[in-house]
C-alpha cells in the first residue's frame, strides 16, 4: 500500500479527458487504433519540429539503423553522452517522436544526445529493438570522441521512456555483464516496463507483494492491464526472459550509481519502478532522483493542455542535470511529488 495514495486521479487529467472523450475506454479499440487516437489529440496541441542531422550504423545482423546526433554549439569536446531511446510500446515511435526532448537536453545541458532509430514490432519483433539499442550504446562507447565531439568518460547515460526505458534497464545489465568500457554512469528511466505481468509470479514473494499498481490502476487512461497483454503478444517477448523482465535478474550489483526516474501515480507500471529503485539502492548503492506525478496516467505529458504536462520537459532537464552532477553532490535520493 506504500504508493497507493498516488493513484487518485489528478483534477488536471480529469478535466483534460472531459474535453477529449475519444480518450475514454480505450480498451474498446486495438493497439494501432489507440496510437492513432493519441496522435490525433496530440497533433491538435503542438506541431512536431524535426532536426535533419542523421547517419546510420550497422548492427549485429547487418541491418542499418538510423541515428541522430544533437551537438550543442559550444566548443566543449568533453561533454557527456546520453543515449536516447524513444517510447512507443515496442510497436511505435521513431526519431521524430523524441526530437524536441533531444534538442532541448543538448542545448540546455551542453551534452551530446544520440537518438536511436531502433526497429519496432510487429515487423521486427523481440529482440530486434533491444539489440539495436544495445549495439548503438556499444557504438557510442567506442566512437563518441571521434564521431560525436563528446566523451563518455565524462558521463555516459542511457535512458528512455516506457519501452525505451525498458531497453535502458536491460542494457544496464548487459553492459555490466559484458564489461562495456567506458561503463554506463547513469540511467534515465521514465515510466519503465520493468517486468511483464505474466512473469510477476517468478519474483520472490516479498517483491511480488509490492506490485499493487497493476490491479489498482488496471482500468486506466492511456495504458491498461489489458493493453499490456496486447502489446506483449504483438512484440513476441517471452515474459520470463530477463531481456524484457529485467527485474528477474538475480544479481543487481555493480549497476550505474545514478538514476533519474519519472513515475506516474496512476500508471499500472508504477510499483515496478519503485521496486527497481529499491533493488538498485540496496544492491548497487545507487542514488536516485524521482519526479512522481500523482494521479497522472502513463505518458500523460504528451498532451500539453495541462500545467503538469507543460512542466514535464523542465523536469526532464532537471533530472538529466542530476545525472551530470559530480558524484559527491548526489549524496541521497530525492523524491519530488508533482501535479498536486
Amino acid at each position: 500500500m506504500e504508493y497507493s495514495g498516488y493513484s487518485q486521479l489528478n483534477p488536471q487529467w480529469t478535466k483534460f479527458v472531459a474535453s477529449h472523450p475519444e480518450l475514454g475506454d480505450l480498451d474498446r479499440v486495438g493497439i494501432v487504433e489507440r496510437c492513432r487516437i493519441f496522435g490525433e489529440v496530440e497533433a491538435k496541441i503542438l506541431p512536431r519540429q524535426v532536426l535533419k542531422d542523421m547517419f546510420t550504423i550497422a548492427v549485429r545482423d547487418g541491418h542499418e539503423i538510423s541515428m541522430r546526433s544533437y551537438v550543442p554549439a559550444s566548443n566543449n569536446r568533453s561533454r557527456p553522452v546520453l543515449i536516447y531511446l524513444h517510447a512507443g510500446g515496442f510497436l511505435f515511435g521513431d526519431l521524430e517522436s523524441g526530437d524536441l526532448n533531444c534538442r532541448t537536453l543538448a542545448a540546455r545541458l551542453d551534452i551530446n544526445v544520440l537518438n536511436v532509430g531502433y526497429r519496432v514490432a510487429p515487423k521486427w519483433p523481440f529482440p530486434h529493438g533491444l539489440n539495436d539499442s544495445y549495439d548503438a550504446t556499444e557504438w557510442a562507447a567506442a566512437n563518441a570522441e571521434s564521431h560525436l565531439d563528446a566523451s563518455p568518460t565524462t558521463g555516459f547515460f542511457v535512458g528512455g521512456i516506457s519501452s525505451g526505458a525498458n531497453f535502458a534497464g536491460v542494457i544496464a545489465y548487459q553492459a555490466r555483464d559484458a564489461g562495456l568500457s567506458p561503463p554506463i554512469t547513469g540511467l534515465w528511466s521514465s515510466i519503465p516496463v520493468c517486468i511483464l505481468p505474466q512473469a510477476y509470479h517468478l519474483l520472490p514473494v516479498d517483491q511480488r507483494e509490492q506490485l499493487l499498481s497493476l490491479e489498482q490502476n488496471a482500468e486506466n487512461p492511456l495504458l491498461t492491464k489489458k493493453s499490456l497483454s496486447d502489446i506483449q503478444v504483438i512484440y513476441g517477448s517471452p515474459p520470463e526472459d530477463p531481456r524484457i523482465s529485467f527485474l528477474l535478474n538475480k544479481d543487481h550489483r555493480e549497476l550505474p550509481k545514478r538514476v533519474y526516474f519519472q513515475i506516474c501515480g496512476r500508471d499500472p507500471l508504477r510499483d515496478e519502478a519503485f521496486l527497481w529503485k529499491k533493488l538498485l539502492e540496496g544492491h548497487s548503492g545507487t542514488k536516485s532522483m524521482v519526479h512522481l506525478y500523482t494521479g497522472m496516467p502513463h505518458g500523460f505529458w504528451r498532451f500539453l493542455e495541462m500545467k503538469t504536462s507543460q512542466e514535464w520537459l523542465e523536469d526532464l532537464v532537471e533530472g538529466i542535470r542530476y545525472l551530470c552532477e559530480p558524484e559527491d553532490e548526489a549524496k541521497k535520493t530525492k523524491l519530488i511529488v508533482k501535479g498536486v
